[in-house]
C-alpha cells in the first residue's frame, strides 16, 4: 500500500533526526548500565538485534510495543555469570498487551581492605530492577482506529524501577519511562513473495524520569538512548534484523529456522568493539530454550541460557 509505505518513510525520518539529537550519554557510565546487559539469550544470540522484531516476551526489554501481539502467558527467565564472579537473571510474564518482570545483578561479597592490605570484613553489591510494559495497536485507539495504516502498527510504554543494596552511602534508586512504537506486517505486499514478513521499531529509552538518587547525596541522571531496529523475514525460514542505537551504534543479527523447532542464530554488534556471538534454540510443544555464546575480544567468553514457556488461552465452547 502506497499509504503504508509513506509512513515507514515517515518513521525512517523521523528516527534518524532523533538519533542526531546530541543529549545522549556513552553507555557503562552510570548505575543503570546494567540494564544494558540486555534480556534473554535469543536476543544476546542475535547481536541484540530486536528492537524491529520483539515478537516473543523478550518484547518487555527491547520493544515493549510488541506486547500487543503477544497471546496467552508468556513466561522466561534467563542466567548467566559475568565475568565468572556476578550472578545477572531475570524473570518475566507476559500476557495480551501486558508484561512485567524483576532482573538482578549480583555481585556477591566484596571484601573490605584498608590502606595497608588488611581485610576488614566484606559487604555485597546488588541491583534489582522491576519493569512493567504495556503495548497496544493503533487500531483499538481514539481516533487512530479508523485510518487502515494503523492497524499494523503498536505503541508501548515502559516503567521500570532500579534499587541499589550495598553501603549504606552507595543505597539508592529511581524510576523511569520508556516509549516505543512498532510497525509489523507478516505478509507486506511488495510484489516480493520471498519476503513473508517484516518489522520496523522506534525505542526511546529513559524518556523520562527522575535521577538516581543515593543516600551520600550523589545523583546520577539516566542515560538516553533512541534505538531504530528493522527485520525482515524471508520465506519464513530466516529473518534478517539490524538496530541502530544512539549511543553504541550498529547491531546486526540472524535467525535461521532449518527445520521446524530448532533455530540457528549469529549476531554482531558494535560497542567500541566489535562483538561476535552465536545462539541455539528448540522448541517442543509450549516450552523453548535458548542458548547464547558471546567472544568479546577482551573480556572473558559469556554465555547466557533462556527457559520459556506460553501457556496459550483455552477456548471453552458452549453447547
Amino acid at each position: 500500500m502506497p499509504q503504508a509505505r509513506l509512513w515507514v518513510i515517515a518513521i525512517i525520518v523521523g528516527s534518524i533526526f532523533l538519533l542526531s539529537l546530541p543529549t545522549f550519554s556513552q553507555p557503562y557510565t552510570t548505575t543503570a548500565s546494567v540494564l544494558d546487559l540486555g534480556m534473554g539469550a535469543r536476543p544476546l544470540g542475535m547481536g541484540e538485534a530486536f528492537v524491529g522484531l520483539a515478537d516473543d516476551g523478550n518484547a518487555i526489554f527491547y520493544n515493549p510495543a510488541g506486547l500487543a501481539w503477544s497471546q496467552g502467558l508468556n513466561i522466561l527467565s534467563s542466567y548467566e555469570t559475568r565475568p565468572g564472579i556476578a550472578n545477572y537473571g531475570h524473570i518475566s510474564g507476559c500476557l495480551s498487551h501486558f508484561g512485567f518482570g524483576m532482573h538482578y545483578f549480583d555481585f556477591g561479597s566484596v571484601p573490605k581492605i584498608d590502606e595497608f592490605g588488611n581485610v576488614l570484613g566484606s559487604f555485597s553489591y546488588r541491583n534489582y530492577i522491576l519493569i512493567a510494559g504495556v503495548g497496544v495497536k493503533g487500531s483499538v485507539l481514539p481516533f487512530l482506529g479508523q485510518v487502515p495504516v494503523f492497524r499494523d502498527i503498536a505503541f508501548g510504554v515502559r516503567v521500570k524501577f532500579l534499587r541499589v543494596d550495598t553501603l549504606v552511602p552507595g543505597n539508592g534508586g529511581s524510576f523511569a519511562a520508556d516509549l516505543s512504537l512498532l510497525l509489523r506486517s507478516d505478509w507486506p505486499s511488495f510484489g516480493w513473495p520471498f519476503i513473508t514478513g517484516y518489522g520496523l521499531g522506534i525505542f526511546l529509552e529513559n524518556f523520562v524520569g527522575p535521577p538516581l538518587r543515593y543516600a551520600s547525596g550523589h545523583q546520577e541522571n539516566w542515560s538516553k538512548k533512541v534505538a531504530i531496529g528493522f527485520s525482515m523475514e524471508l520465506m519464513g525460514r530466516v529473518i534478517l534484523a539490524t538496530d541502530f542505537v544512539s549511543n553504541t551504534g550498529l547491531r546486526l543479527g540472524l535467525e535461521w529456522n532449518p527445520l521446524p523447532g530448532l533455530a540457528v542464530r549469529g549476531g554482531l554488534r558494535n560497542e567500541g568493539v566489535y562483538i561476535w556471538s552465536l545462539g541455539l534454540g528448540v522448541k517442543f510443544a509450549n516450552f523453548s530454550l535458548d542458548y547464547a555464546f558471546v567472544a568479546h575480544p577482551y573480556l572473558s567468553d559469556q554465555h547466557r541460557l533462556s527457559f520459556g514457556v506460553v501457556l496459550k488461552p483455552v477456548r471453552i465452547i458452549k453447547r
